[in-house]
């Protein structure tokens, strides 16, 4: 199977920031990320599962400070990335980045995060691109009754009221919507590696 040509290798991975440095230049949202790292720690299980996934050696993000998605994702991914033995994760910034970021559209749509795996050949295994499906499903039903509602001079209030509404579904007990992304992660590497046991 034809692999994609991606503008990177080892060199220009390496001056990707590390999930560390990533956090340190945050500013502003910096307390906000955290706060999502916090919460979003993997299950039992799901350490478990990626603790087994020893083909990734190389994990790209693409990212910006500003994103929501960015913000409530990133984090789950850092903790994906750390649990799997040996990986390494390297954030860009998309907008400074535009071959990769064109490398990696979403249909046609410049989509954050984005998240690439790949091989010690860089051969890429897989892509995870914004959010979890479960989680698109309850952005579009609550950015229906803010932002789709609100009259022009509402918007930054609707707005504000739209990120609080998004922040509160993940912070549900047990994070569902971290679940389903890690759910989705896992699926995607168990397809591409065939990781699940035999039965």
């Amino acid at each position: 199977m034809a692999q994609l040509r991606i503008p990177l290798d080892a060199q220009r991975f390496a001056k990707g920031l590390t999930w560390k440095d990533y956090m340190a230049q945050m500013g502003d949202t910096r307390v906000r990320t955290e706060d999502n790292y916090a919460k979003s720690g993997l299950t039992d299980d799901e350490r478990k599962f990626f603790g087994t996934v020893t083909a990734v050696r190389y994990v790209l993000m693409l990212a910006e400070n500003w994103c929501g998605d960015v913000h409530r994702n990133s984090p789950l991914i850092a903790h994906i990335s750390e649990a799997m033995p040996n990986a390494e994760l390297r954030v860009f910034f998309r907008d400074q980045n535009a071959d990769l970021r064109d490398a990696f559209l979403n249909n046609g749509y410049q989509s954050i995060p984005v998240v690439v795996f790949f091989d010690r050949d860089w051969n890429e295994i897989g892509r995870w691109i914004e959010r979890a499906h479960a989680a698109t499903a309850k952005v579009i039903g609550i950015r229906a009754k803010t932002l789709d509602v609100a009259p022009k001079d509402k918007q930054d209030a609707a707005m504000a009221e739209y990120r609080k509404l998004v922040q509160v579904e993940y912070d549900a007990p047990g994070g569902p919507l971290w679940r389903a992304a890690a759910q989705e992660v896992r699926l995607l590497l168990d397809q591409q590696l065939g990781l699940a046991p035999k039965k």
